[in-house]
C-alpha cells in the first residue's frame, strides 16, 4: 500500500515537473514546444536508476535508452512521451507501473545570419527573445576591430556624391522623356532621395531650363525650315504664274510669224520683218524654257527642305534616345554602386548619415517550421525566439538616411 501510495506521487511530480518545464519554454502562453531532432532529451525512471540518461533526438525523430532501444518521441510533447516511456516499459515486461520523469536536457541551437557581427548556430535557452538572440550573435554590423579598418568617412563621402550623381541622374531621364514626346509641361517631378530639397531643387532646375533651350531651339530650326518652304511654295507658285503668261506670249507670237509668213510669201512683208517677229518667238520660247529650269530648282528645293524638316525631326528622336539609353545605363551603374556603398557602411554598425544620432535598426524575419508547416514571423525586439528558428537580419536606418 505504502508502495502504491509513493508511486501515485512520483507520478503526480512527474506529470507537474513535465508540464513545468513545457510551461516555462512555451510560445505563445498557450502552446507547448514538442520535441523535435536535436533536442537532448532526459530520462529518469523512479524504479530503476541506472536507466536514467540523457539521449539526443536523432535525425528520425528517436530517441536510444538502455534495456529499451529506440522510442520515437519526435513531434510530442513531454508527457507524451512520458507516457510512451511508460508504455515501452510495460510491454517489454521490464517494470510494471514505472514512474517516468522527461525532460527537455538541452535543446536543439537556433541559427542566426545577416547583418550580425557572429553569425551561426546558437544554443537555446528558454525565454529567448530577438533581443538576446542579437546580443549573443555580437550584435549588428562588424565587430570593433574590423569597423577600425573600415574608411567610415571616405565610403560615407562617395556614397553622399553618388547619392547627387543618381538625383542628377533621374532628373536628366525625366528632362529626355519630356524632350521626347515635346511636353510643353517639363520635366515630371523627380524624388530628392537622399540629397536635401533645397539643393535637389537646384539640380533638378538646372535641367528644366535645359530642356526650355532645347525646345526653343528645336521649335525654332522647325519653324525656319517650314518658312524656307513657304517661300519656296510661293517661288514656284509666282514661276507658274509667269510661265502661264510667257507660254501665252509665245503662242502669240508664233500666230504672228505664221501670219507673216503668209504675207512674205504674197510679197505683202518684207522678209526682215518675218525674221524680226521670228527672233520674238525665239525669245519667248528661251524665256519659257529658263522659267521652266527655274521651277525644276525651285521643286527640288522644296523637296531638300522637306526632307531636311522630317530628317531634322528624326535626328532629334535618336539623339535623344541614344542620350535616353546611356542616361538609364548611368543610373542603374549608381544604384548597384550606391547599394553597395551603403551595405559597406551599414554592416560597419554606422549611419549613412552624418548625424550622430542617426542609428542603425535590426530588421529580423524569423523563419520556422512548425508541424512541418513552414512560416515567416516579422520580428520585433521582444519576440520569442523558438529552438531551430532561423534569425535572417537585415539593416535598417532610423532616418532618410
Amino acid at each position: 500500500m505504502a508502495r502504491s501510495s509513493l508511486s501515485t506521487t512520483l507520478r503526480i511530480a512527474a506529470r507537474t515537473f513535465g508540464l513545468g518545464v513545457l510551461a516555462m519554454a512555451a510560445w505563445p502562453a498557450a502552446a507547448e514546444m514538442l520535441i523535435a531532432p536535436g533536442d537532448t532529451v532526459h530520462v529518469s525512471i523512479a524504479e530503476a536508476p541506472k536507466l536514467d540518461g540523457d539521449s539526443k533526438v536523432d535525425a528520425d525523430g528517436d530517441i536510444v535508452l538502455p534495456q529499451l532501444g529506440i522510442v520515437r518521441v519526435a513531434g510530442m510533447d513531454l508527457d507524451a512521451a512520458r507516457a510512451r516511456i511508460e508504455a515501452v516499459l510495460i510491454k517489454q515486461d521490464i517494470l510494471k507501473a514505472p514512474t517516468v520523469l522527461v525532460a527537455i536536457a538541452k535543446y536543439r541551437p537556433f541559427y542566426i545570419g545577416g547583418k550580425v557581427a557572429r553569425p551561426g548556430a546558437i544554443d537555446y535557452e528558454p525565454g529567448l527573445t530577438v533581443r538576446h538572440a542579437l546580443i549573443l550573435a555580437g550584435g549588428l554590423g562588424r565587430s570593433d576591430e574590423d569597423k577600425l579598418k573600415v574608411d567610415i568617412p571616405g565610403l560615407r563621402a562617395k556614397w553622399q556624391t553618388g547619392s547627387y550623381q543618381l538625383l542628377q541622374a533621374n532628373s536628366r531621364i525625366a528632362r529626355l522623356e519630356a524632350e521626347l514626346t515635346r511636353d510643353e509641361q517639363g520635366p515630371k517631378p523627380v524624388s530628392p532621395g537622399t540629397v536635401p530639397a533645397q539643393e535637389a531643387d537646384a539640380l533638378v532646375s538646372l535641367d528644366q531650363q535645359i530642356f526650355r533651350d532645347r525646345l526653343k531651339t528645336w521649335s525654332g530650326t522647325q519653324s525656319e525650315l517650314r518658312d524656307g518652304m513657304a517661300l519656296l511654295d510661293l517661288e514656284i507658285d509666282v514661276l507658274g504664274q509667269q510661265a502661264s503668261l510667257q507660254q501665252k506670249e509665245r503662242d502669240l507670237d508664233k500666230e504672228q510669224v505664221e501670219a507673216a509668213r503668209t504675207l512674205v510669201d504674197k510679197g505683202l512683208m518684207p522678209l526682215p520683218k518675218l525674221q524680226e517677229l521670228q527672233h520674238e518667238e525665239s525669245r519667248a520660247s528661251r524665256d519659257l524654257l529658263e522659267n521652266q529650269a527655274f521651277t525644276a530648282r525651285a521643286r527640288q528645293s522644296r523637296s531638300t527642305a522637306e526632307h531636311e524638316l522630317s530628317a531634322a525631326d528624326v535626328k532629334w528622336r535618336i539623339d535623344i534616345r541614344q542620350q535616353l539609353r546611356d542616361a538609364m545605363l548611368d543610373r542603374v551603374r549608381l544604384k548597384a554602386e550606391l547599394d553597395a556603398l551603403s551595405t559597406e557602411i551599414l554592416n560597419a554598425g554606422v549611419s549613412l548619415s552624418e548625424r550622430a544620432d542617426k542609428a542603425a535598426e535590426a530588421v529580423v524575419v524569423i523563419h520556422r517550421t512548425t508541424e512541418g508547416r513552414d512560416q515567416t514571423i516579422n520580428a520585433q525586439m521582444d519576440t520569442q525566439v523558438l529552438p531551430g528558428d532561423v534569425l535572417d537580419v537585415s539593416v535598417s536606418m532610423d532616418a532618410a538616411g
